[in-house]
Parts: C-alpha cells; structure tokens; sequence
C-alpha cells in the first residue's frame, strides 16, 4: 500500500496543475450529467445498428479524450503533440478498436440467424467478452510490433519484474465495500452479469457449467480492457504524452462505464486514474488485471447471493 500512495505522491508532484484537473473534473460532470441525466448513451449510441453504431462509439470517445487534451494544451501549454502523425495515427486506431469493441456490429444479428432463441442471451453474454481477444488485443499488439516494437514494453503486457502484493491488500480492502453495496437495489439490478436463460436446460447440461464458461470470457475481458486504457492509452502514450496520458485516459475509461449504475461509473474514474499511475510506473498490467477480475467476481458472487441466497 505504501507502494502505491509513493507513486500518487509522485504523479501529484510532477503532474498536478489546478486548473487542469478542475477543468477535467468539470467535464466529467458534464459528461455524467448528460448521460445519467438526458439518457445520451441510451438514446443515442444504442440505436444505430451495423457500422453507425461503430461511428457514434468513435465519436463519443473522441470528443471524450480530445476535449480532455485541448484542456491539457490550454492549461499547460503542450501543443506539440497536436502536430505528430504518430500521435494521431495511435490515437485513431486506439479510438477505433475501443468503439468497435464497444459497438460488436452485427453479433446480435448473426447469433439470431444462427442459434435457437433458448441460446441467444448466453452465447451473445459469452461472445461480447470472448471477441475482445480479436477485436482489442490481436489489432493492439499488431501495431506495437509495427510502430512500437523499440520500446520493449508490449503496451505493458511483458510479464517481468510483477509484484502483486500491494494487489492482494487492494482487493482485500474491497471485499467489504463490495458487500455493502450488494444490499443496494441499483447493484442488485445490474448483478450478477451473468444471464444465461434457458441456455443449460436446451443444452442439457447443468446450471454451473453456463455460469463457468460465462465468467472466464468475462474474466478474459477484463485482460483486454487493461491492455486497452492502462496498457495502450497510458504506456503506449509515454512517449507522446508522458505522465499527461493518465487523465484522458481516465475520462474514457468513465465513458466505458456509462450502461453501470452511477456510482460505479464515477467511482471508475479513480479506480481508473489510480491503475493508470501504477501502470505508468510499473510498465506492466498485470497487477491491474489481477485487481479488475478479482473485483469483477467479487461483485458477481456477491450478485449472486443477493439473487439465489438471500
């Protein structure tokens, strides 16, 4: 634990601008506000169908992560960015992998044309998080062996040097807000993920089987959501932006969250910022991977009490 409060310490001291992170905060009110208040994200980016929807995904994270710069360039003024090729080259695949991954076009359509009806809601909970491998992580590394290859550092996804205890106490230090947030209605509403129908009586298989197969693709997501926004968007920016790829990062990283109850989304703003410094100091993912599973099954054995138990 101490550990990590050295790493914020240092980030605050060599990061920090008043004006910046107020502004930033400003403009996440404001993006919360419009979602969670107006509905934009179910009025607006569930809707369109196919490719349009990849489109308003691209959207609505650019002008998530770009208005986050123009603050950082107002503030600070750092403008060179702005000029290099490579910055936006990064930036539009990044962006791109992160709405079509959010978007899945025609995977609805296809499991509907394909599969009974008994089977859709789990084959489609399964696939949605098992496609990230080829949809985020396969294109991601791709481009780090094109472009990146000389930094070493596989946006983070190098496994040397991993020290996981100050993750073990994290996640400890979770396990009784997590239950404590089970008893609320928004949380009892949004889990457990896992929804499987009728999937196991057509399939003639037990119950437990569609529960595990679910929760190691949802499991399996939560590999590629780090390597996205802490292995990509902050390691995979140093070189452009230096510590200054953290909060656009966490700025998204909230709009990812805009489908959870409130609460979770501001909390990811932290949660997110947080795993970003670790991950800028330590070069590496996995300790965020271990942290983001662990809290994930926590909240859906917790989710799942409150339904079968309780």
């Amino acid at each position: 634990m101490k550990k990590i409060i050295n790493y914020l310490k240092e980030q605050w001291a060599e990061n920090f601008q008043p004006a910046y992170y107020v502004l930033t905060a400003l403009w996440l009110i404001l993006l919360l506000v419009c979602n969670y208040k107006f509905g934009f994200r179910k009025n607006y980016l569930h809707p369109p169908e196919g490719f349009e929807k990849v489109f308003s995904y691209f959207l609505f994270y650019s002008i998530g992560y770009l208005f986050t710069l123009v603050l950082l360039s107002f503030c600070k003024r750092k403008f060179d960015f702005w000029k290099e090729k490579y910055f936006w080259l990064k930036f539009s695949i990044g962006i791109f992998v992160l709405s079509f991954d959010s978007a899945v076009p025609f995977l609805s359509q296809f499991i509907s044309r394909n599969f009974d009806g008994s089977l859709y809601l789990w084959i489609y909970k399964v696939s949605v998080n098992g496609l990230s491998f080829f949809t985020v992580l396969l294109p991601l590394l791709l481009l780090y062996y094109m472009v990146d290859k000389q930094e070493k550092n596989r946006y983070g996804f190098q496994a040397n040097n991993i020290d996981l205890k100050m993750y073990w106490l994290l996640l400890a230090i979770m396990v009784p807000l997590v239950i404590s947030a089970s008893f609320l209605p928004s949380f009892q509403k949004q889990y457990p993920m896992f929804k499987s129908g009728s999937a196991h009586e057509y399939l003639n298989i037990p119950f437990w089987i569609t529960v595990v197969v679910y929760e190691i693709a949802y499991a399996f997501d939560f590999v590629t959501v780090e390597f996205l926004f802490r292995g990509f968007f902050v390691i995979g920016f140093v070189k452009i932006l230096g510590r200054d790829a953290i909060l656009p990062m966490a700025v998204i990283y909230c709009q990812l969250h805009f489908g959870k109850p409130l609460g979770e989304a501001i909390s990811s703003i932290f949660g997110g910022y947080i795993l970003g410094v670790i991950s800028y100091q330590t070069k590496n993912i996995w300790g965020g991977v271990l942290l983001h599973v662990g809290i994930a099954w926590l909240m859906e054995v917790a989710g799942f009490f409150q339904k079968y138990v309780f």
